[in-house]
């Protein structure tokens, strides 16, 4: 139950129509463990309404929740405690969505009950997160000072603040600074990751005492990590920083530098080596302008979906291979320019075949 002590991180978000959507990215009543929120009315001539609704967590596409109204008093603060029944009448986990044509601030505290002893009280031991802005949602970030080891245990979440589906990297490193761990995942849109550890979310064997996790987006979103002591149960809330940096490609095999700018589509090495049953990922760099990407199997059926990237997007796709033939890679954002039509290839894993590319 006390792994749940790093479901906290209050994440603040913009879209059009509101002057401010905020989400609280975990909230609950499980178990022994609360949700405590504050919402504040900045204005002092008018009382201002915001539409709460409670999104499930499971990483599913959240963008049809129906929504309540409350209404906030002009400079007063409104007390939620244990916000998911109090305000929904439910229980469980989810994600809160509040918006508003008008300003607000909102935040939380989550925390679990701790059993009274002969020497103690009960009391109450947790986190608490303060807002994080429209501008630091990225599409790429990391997450420092990460440990997951005997003596300490690190969960991360997310959350899609987008209308359309986000397609992120993870990367877990170890205290060396390798890539332990990638996990690709694809958020629909206003998608909740719950709180995941990351030993078992991400994977990897290697040492994580002192580990990092970096992501790249073709969307921006908002994540954060919390680091937990396995003794004490001390939790300490990390929010991500934006990377400005590329991230180095992976080195494991079956791992290709793919770039793409006018009017061109490079990949490095060539993917020549490949054989039935082998996964390769492809490590995708766009510079310029807007460019699209999609890879066909031999037959014609798609392997990478179609996706359009903007200039400085670091992606990865990764497929398995399951025939022989000639697979076709092209740009498929048309619009592109000129010069699109050259921005196609082929590479030929055992006998070849010769399909033509798609537009």
């Amino acid at each position: 139950m006390r792994r749940l002590l790093s479901l906290s991180a209050l994440l603040f978000i913009a879209t059009a129509g509101f002057a401010k959507d905020v989400f609280l990215s975990i909230g609950g009543s499980v178990n022994n463990f609360r949700t405590d929120t504050r919402i504040f009315n900045p204005s002092s001539t008018k009382d201002i309404q915001i539409q709460a609704t409670l999104l499930p967590i499971g990483n599913v596409d959240n963008s049809t929740r129906s929504s309540i109204t409350i209404t906030i008093p002009k400079r007063q603060m409104v007390d939620y405690d244990d916000v998911v029944a109090s305000l929904f009448n439910a229980s469980g986990l989810g994600a809160i969505r509040l918006s508003s044509p008008d300003d607000f601030v909102a935040t939380q505290r989550i925390y679990a009950t701790t059993s009274a002893t002969t020497c103690q009280a009960a009391g109450t031991l947790g986190q608490f997160v303060p807002g994080l802005q429209t501008s630091d949602a990225a599409k790429q970030g990391v997450l420092l000072q990460l440990k997951s080891s005997s003596a300490f245990r690190t969960n991360i979440g997310a959350v899609n603040p987008n209308s359309v589906t986000a397609n992120v990297t993870w990367r877990l490193y170890d205290k060396s600074n390798n890539i332990a761990a990638t996990k690709n995942e694809t958020m629909p849109p206003l998608a909740v990751i719950a709180p995941s550890n990351i030993a078992t979310y991400l994977g990897g064997s290697a040492d994580l005492s002192d580990a990092w996790v970096g992501f790249v987006s073709d969307q921006p979103i908002l994540a954060y990590a919390s680091v937990i002591d396995n003794v004490t149960t001390d939790p300490t809330f990390i929010p991500m920083s934006v990377d400005s940096g590329t991230p180095a490609a992976q080195t494991a095999p079956n791992t290709y530098n793919v770039t793409e700018q006018n009017f061109s589509i490079t990949i490095s090495p060539a993917p020549t080596d490949l054989k039935i049953g082998d996964q390769a990922t492809f490590h995708i760099t766009v510079r310029d302008s807007n460019h699209g990407f999609e890879l066909t199997d031999p037959d014609g059926m798609v392997v990478i979906p179609s996706s359009i990237f903007s200039p400085g997007d670091v992606v990865d796709r990764t497929f398995t291979v399951h025939k022989n033939g000639t697979y076709s890679y092209f740009c498929t954002n048309m619009s592109c320019g000129t010069g699109h039509n050259s921005m196609k290839g082929s590479f030929d894993v055992g006998s070849s075949t010769d399909p033509q590319p798609r537009y």
